[in-house]
């Protein structure tokens, strides 16, 4: 059993040969994490879902541009809300190093919603404005087309008129697919 897990920690730090990422993929990707509100707010609480959601076009082998969408449901007490949504919708752009570590940076217009219940996610409205993301993952393929991947996300956002300065943190999962294959 030992020997077992030893060889799939090996395969999966260094087993995977990429030869491309060029053409279209896409990621679905979540985690949990942990925000601070730091200007009206400040406050900090559990995000029980975070996003990193893209779909990308690899221009090389190293670079691509993509379409994101990330934020996060926030348990979080404001007045008489229970939960903070954070959304937010961009550009921008990935890397891949030699060694399968994917770095990725959006810019984006972001949406704050309050709500009362979890499920009321869209709930009243908290202002709009701007935001930026940053991901790190590590990569394994699976397939020739499929990925997963591992790693922390960095986001920020405020807005512009209620003046909101919100930092998230967290560790989220992704599945990726590729349209040309990879291996």
């Amino acid at each position: 059993m030992k020997k077992l897990f030893i060889t799939v920690v090996f395969i999966l730090c260094f087993g995977t040969n990429i030869f491309a990422q060029k053409g279209l993929s896409l990621k679905f990707s979540l985690g949990p994490g942990y925000t601070t509100e730091y200007s009206n707010i400040n406050g900090s609480g559990f995000s029980i879902a975070t996003k990193n959601h893209a779909i990308g076009w690899g221009i090389t082998d190293k670079f691509a541009v993509q379409i994101g969408e990330f934020g996060g449901l926030n348990k979080q007490k404001v007045g008489e809300y229970n939960y903070i949504n954070l959304d937010a919708f961009g550009l921008g752009f990935s890397y891949r190093t030699p060694i399968d570590f994917k770095i990725s940076v959006l810019g984006a217009y972001s949406k704050v919603s309050f709500a009362k219940e979890w499920s009321e996610a869209n709930g009243d409205d908290g202002g709009n404005g701007y935001g930026i993301n940053m991901s790190i993952d590590k990569e394994w393929f699976i397939a020739k087309r499929w990925g997963i991947r591992l790693g922390p996300q960095v986001f920020w956002l405020k807005t512009t008129e209620t003046d909101y300065k919100f930092f998230n943190v967290s560790l989220n999962g992704s599945v990726v697919f590729y349209l040309t294959p990879v291996r």
